[in-house]
């Protein structure tokens, strides 16, 4: 029941006072600052150019796209190969993941399309 010695140590005493075994999760975020690779202003987007996701990006992004989203801004990826997987032994592309995620995406050959998105107001 317990994860170690210690806690079943202490545990029967701090349930005999009423306290329950992990029955709380709590949410936390730890404050950090994201730096963009590049920011078109006009149209309140930041684009970060990726060839794969590191171990922890993808919750990350998630993190900082929700935060963006809620001040009125958008992540979008730019990425080397959009249909290489998030992880070894993953079905899950990383343009899969963001299309998950709602979050907009391009590849890297993909300028005109980047353009005529940029034109059209920047939608999701």
């Amino acid at each position: 029941m317990y994860r170690s010695k210690l806690e079943e140590r202490v545990g029967d005493w701090m349930e005999d006072l009423g306290g329950t075994y992990e029955s709380h999760k709590v949410v936390y975020s730890i404050p950090k600052k994201y730096t963009p690779d590049f920011t078109f202003e006009d149209y309140k987007v930041h684009i970060e150019i990726k060839g794969w996701f590191r171990s922890g990006d993808r919750q990350k992004y998630k993190a900082i796209s929700e935060a963006l989203w809620n001040q009125g801004w958008k992540l979008v990826f730019v990425f080397q190969n959009p249909h290489k997987k998030v992880a070894k032994g993953a079905k899950t592309t990383m343009a899969d993941w963001c299309d998950n995620n709602g979050i907009a995406w391009f590849a890297e050959e993909d300028a005109s399309g980047f353009e005529l998105w940029l034109e059209e107001g920047a939608p999701l």
